[in-house]
């Protein structure tokens, strides 16, 4: 009898375990799902935060999903550590280094082919150690302005809202792409050739976003 009951506490014993191993989450798991962390916690925010900058009359945009031109780009901010940055996301998709700057960049699913967000920072050599994020740069539509400024949307949209000026120009995948900043707002957008929306950046206000794009992309121009 004692033996029986012995063998049916350890069988419970390893039934737990296993239960416990299974729930572990992998490494792999955990980093599919850090790009969409921003936009995953939409979901709260659209029951608990009201702050936004939206147009009078309109629902206001939730913080994790909010654009503030020159601040921040729903959870990052302007200035913030890549160190901390890289926790909160996880580790990038693809990158780049060099003299004191650096690209990040994470794609929805970790697909290429899908969204992208794109950050890029400056180590200010001899003063601070800590690389921080200066420009900021997302292609999902699920980041907004207000309700009416998203990617998707005609650019016209946003020079109803901002004085834009041309300040480069370049071609991903074939496609030609138009940049448009409006440096003392500190927000930039990225157009094809239909005048549709394709990327939107902040940066610091009153500093140009071009050098990040020429990092972010290959054969960027800039407009004279």
């Amino acid at each position: 009898m004692k033996m029986r009951h012995y063998l049916i506490v350890s069988m419970c014993a390893i039934g737990l375990f296993a239960c416990k191993q299974k729930s572990q989450p992998s490494d792999s798991d955990s980093t599919s799902t850090a790009i969409a962390q921003e936009e995953a916690d939409t979901a709260k925010a659209k029951k608990s935060d009201t702050s936004a900058v939206d147009m009078p009359g309109e629902k206001a945009v939730p913080l994790a999903q909010l654009i503030v031109p020159g601040t921040s780009l729903g959870q990052t901010a302007i200035n913030e550590t890549a160190e901390n940055v890289h926790k909160r996301l996880g580790k990038p998709d693809d990158g780049d280094a060099a003299m004191g700057k650096s690209v990040s960049i994470w794609y929805a699913d970790h697909n290429k082919k899908g969204y992208a967000t794109h950050m890029y920072f400056v180590t200010d050599m001899g003063n601070d150690p800590d690389p921080r994020v200066k420009v900021i740069r997302v292609s999902s539509p699920s980041f907004k302005v207000n309700n009416k400024i998203y990617t998707g949307v005609l650019l016209k949209t946003a020079e109803e809202l901002y004085k834009l000026k041309k300040i480069g120009t370049y071609k991903l995948n074939g496609s030609d792409r138009n940049i448009f900043d409006d440096e003392k707002a500190g927000i930039a957008f990225d157009a094809d050739r239909s005048g549709t929306v394709t990327g939107i950046a902040v940066h610091e206000t009153g500093k140009s976003p071009i050098t990040a794009y020429m990092a972010f992309f290959q054969g960027v121009t800039q407009a004279q």
